[in-house]
């Protein structure tokens, strides 16, 4: 479709992004520099009246507001300009929608649309009563307060589903914690460069587009080239300025990254520096509390795009975030970090015990030592007639099977 763009900043590269990522087509921009919002409008008086003349003067679809609009101004400028109109946060759902493929995803999705929906169309059923809005709230024959009522039991409905979908993934993810894997979660801005990054790390080809939110549901895929059993779970990207009722929406998702051992912060280094700041403050305000800052590390991305000394300073920035560490720059193009990365992530797994337990000799030996190599990390076996002495590095919670199998002859802690 064919946009008319309202924004109140010159600056509208992200906007731009998001407008091209939904695969619409920006025809005009129309600037107002001002503080904030007009309270009714939007935009002031004469520069509204501008609008209307140019709306009539060329072929647009959507008129789209840089910025949230109040449900009472989306009506009334709707009024005013004949045309559908949205505001960033509706450009930004309509790029969900069009992105959600699992089950999981469109659930959310709808989920996170209606909650938009709801106090649009309490401001029509408080204006117009009855009546028919087009395009994204069209209700067709049906009443507008009827349909309201509808959006509220469908809503209802997806909350149960998701709690079940919640419920499988944490099954999931506690049997993958049983099985002796460790779980790391990619986390950062939309467009960070996680998909490229999984892709890195694991060998495989996920889809990488340079498009905004190429990425909605989470994939979960083995670390490559090391003896850790760890498993990476690329994530919906962070996205500034929208209410907490749309991260809600997206809750099982981000308990991927809430659940994991560890957190990689994916952050652009070729962002420009007020940019990277505002991106770095975004994620920690999404991830602090709910992780612990300790178990996130900072990773600079596309750091081929960067002198030397802009990297630096990045890095400086980071220090004296939440975080309090040195990042690592990598660059998927040239594969510069990438081995200090792997180092990185298996030194976080050290196993805190070392341990050298004899196992008996009997029918069970076999299924044992096959459990040990499963779940620890074996580094000595030596056989004898009567046990088999085997030396581990292992959990604090894999010492009392390891007890209840064998015995333990020696323990030590291992330095992280």
């Amino acid at each position: 479709m064919k946009v008319l763009l309202v924004t109140l900043t010159r600056d509208t590269r992200e906007i731009e992004a998001l407008i091209e990522s939904a695969g619409h087509d920006l025809v005009d921009t129309a600037v107002q520099a001002r503080e904030r919002p007009d309270r009714r409008y939007f935009v002031g008086k004469g520069k509204l009246e501008e609008l209307e003349d140019r709306v009539k003067s060329i072929d647009i679809d959507i008129v789209l507001f840089n910025g949230e609009l109040h449900p009472s101004s989306h009506y009334k400028l709707e009024k005013r300009l004949g045309k559908e109109c949205y505001d960033r946060l509706r450009l930004i759902l309509e790029i969900f929608a069009q992105r959600a493929h699992s089950r999981e995803a469109k659930l959310q999705v709808e989920l996170a649309l209606l909650q938009y929906e709801i106090p649009l169309l309490r401001e029509w059923i408080h204006s117009a009563a009855i009546g028919e809005r087009p395009g994204f709230m069209a209700g067709g024959e049906y009443r507008v307060d009827a349909y309201y009522e509808t959006v509220k039991r469908k809503m209802r409905r997806i909350r149960e589903d998701l709690d079940l979908v919640r419920r499988e993934r944490g099954q999931r993810r506690a049997a993958r914690k049983d099985r002796g894997f460790y779980l790391v979660a990619l986390a950062g801005y939309a467009n960070a460069g996680k998909s490229s990054m999984l892709n890195a790390l694991t060998g495989e080809r996920v889809l990488v587009e340079e498009r905004m939110f190429s990425t909605l549901s989470t994939t979960t895929r083995t670390l490559q080239g090391s003896r850790k059993r760890v498993l990476l779970t690329d994530t919906v990207g962070f996205v500034d300025q929208v209410p907490l009722w749309m991260v809600e929406a997206f809750h099982s998702t981000f308990e991927e990254i809430y659940e994991s051992d560890l957190v990689l912060l994916l952050l652009d280094a070729s962002d420009p520096e007020v940019e990277f700041l505002r991106k770095l403050r975004l994620a920690a305000r999404t991830l602090v509390p709910r992780v612990r800052p300790e178990i996130v590390l900072p990773i600079l991305t596309k750091a081929d795009l960067v002198l030397p000394q802009e990297l630096g300073a990045r890095s400086q920035l980071i220090r004296r975030s939440e975080f309090h560490v040195t990042p690592i720059a990598t660059s998927t193009a040239t594969g510069h970090g990438f081995d200090e990365l792997r180092d990185a992530i298996a030194g976080w797994f050290t196993s805190p015990l070392e341990i050298t337990v004899r196992l008996p000799v009997n029918a069970e030996s076999a299924s044992n030592l096959n459990w040990l190599y499963g779940n620890t990390e074996v580094f000595r076996v030596d056989y004898g007639p009567h046990y088999t002495e085997v030396q581990v590095r292992c959990r604090a919670e894999d010492a009392e099977r390891i007890d209840r199998i064998g015995r333990i002859v020696a323990r030590a802690t291992t330095p992280k």
